[in-house]
């Protein structure tokens, strides 16, 4: 049986063999060379025959992506190739991101959701493939590394994001704000920066911060661990501190559970970890979608909004109007398209991601919606590979 090689080196080394076997040839240019920006401005020769590779998480962490994913599988075909993300295992991710770029026909690499390791892997991909555009939605690694793998990167605005939650959970009547997470999370700078900013302007605007450390769902204890945890704390957070206590999960695994336990013990939901209709919704109400509406946000928002005020809950809970997992998803891809296909002559254009983004949310949403779209922003640097975004919130 074939072993993982143990080295960088080594797979680069085979999958270069791979790649004069695909139709490559040895003595031919790159149609790039690496450069010391991940911006390089190298742009394909304009074509509908290619590829599009991409890496997505398992439903384990989130069923959008799968979901995604699988729908624009099913639209395009063979113009997909496609792979889940091993989790944990560094040297797995690396051999599957190079088995994928080895494709000559494969124009651009993308990752949903970026986990820790995925920087290693595509620094090797580049090295045979550097001609192909790289682009990630989510970054679990430091933007400071990230930044130098990718061509574009494409996240909700985090650090915006943790003042906008506390501001909208204060117009909601929020007296107290419980922050649930777990060391490896606030290990990552992009989820503890938030964090902090969250407890700033907490500290402002007179609402008491309450750090709360829950199990890791990928730890001893697991998703099953992590979750009753969240089952039972909100009660007793709610019996102490009162109603008026909101709640916040930096983990998808534990949304179902925060938006049971809150309705449940009537406190408040200004924002999932990554905002949503379905993201909690869905499952935490127990509420069921036809297959046909599953991608339906509007129909979602419907059924959220029936099931809050059977319950008297009608204002205590709010997201975005789509599915930010979807909406990167399908930005990013439709990004790659129209770059593969020269309609998008530089691998970093934050123009051109802000009006796929307009087209691919208002569609999704079946009216007008305005993305916030900038370039990251951290500790004084700004990151111009980041696109960084956010929408207004739709109270429930």
């Amino acid at each position: 049986m074939k072993r993982v090689k143990k080295t960088v080196s080594l797979l680069l080394a085979v999958m270069m063999l791979v790649l004069v076997g695909c139709g490559g040839s040895s003595s031919k240019p790159a149609a790039s060379q690496p450069s010391e920006s991940t911006g390089s401005q190298s742009t394909p020769e304009a074509s509908t025959d290619y590829k599009i590779a991409i890496l997505y998480t398992d439903a384990s962490q989130g069923e959008e992506p799968v979901r995604a994913y699988e729908k624009l599988k099913a639209q395009y075909g063979d113009k997909i190739v496609g792979a889940v993300i091993p989790n944990n295992e560094s040297e797995a991710l690396m051999s599957t991101a190079l088995s994928l770029v080895s494709d000559p026909k494969v124009k651009a690499l993308l990752v949903f959701q970026e986990p820790v390791g995925t920087v290693a892997a595509v620094d090797a991909c580049r090295e045979i493939r550097p001609d192909i555009l790289y682009a990630a939605g989510v970054i679990a690694e430091d933007p400071v590394i990230a930044s130098e793998a990718f061509d574009v990167m494409l996240n909700p605005n985090q650090i915006k994001l943790g003042e906008l939650i506390i501001k909208l959970a204060q117009n909601m009547g929020t007296k107290t704000f419980v922050h649930y997470s777990f060391p490896r999370h606030m290990a990552m700078a992009l989820l503890s920066s938030r964090r902090d900013v969250m407890e700033d302007t907490c500290k402002e605007l007179g609402i008491e911060f309450i750090n709360a450390t829950a199990p890791d769902p990928m730890g001893d204890a697991g998703v099953s661990g992590t979750q009753q945890f969240i089952l039972e704390d909100i009660p007793k957070k709610v019996a102490e501190y009162g109603k008026d206590t909101a709640f916040f999960g930096t983990n998808t695994a534990m949304m179902d559970v925060i938006v049971k336990g809150v309705v449940e013990n009537g406190g408040i939901l200004p924002s999932t970890c990554d905002p949503s209709p379905f993201q909690g919704f869905i499952s935490g109400l127990g509420i069921s979608i036809p297959g046909d509406r599953s991608s339906d946000p509007q129909y979602a928002v419907e059924q959220i909004k029936a099931a809050l005020a059977a319950k008297n809950m009608s204002g205590r809970l709010a997201t975005w109007p789509v599915a930010s997992s979807s909406l990167y998803f399908y930005s990013i891809y439709e990004y790659a398209c129209q770059w593969a296909e020269g309609k998008i002559t530089q691998k970093t254009d934050i123009n051109a991601m802000q009006g796929i983004m307009t087209e691919v949310g208002s569609k999704m949403a079946g009216t007008n919606v305005t993305i916030y779209l900038e370039p990251y922003e951290l500790q004084g640097k700004t990151y111009d590979t980041y696109f960084a975004f956010m929408m207004d919130y739709l109270v429930l």
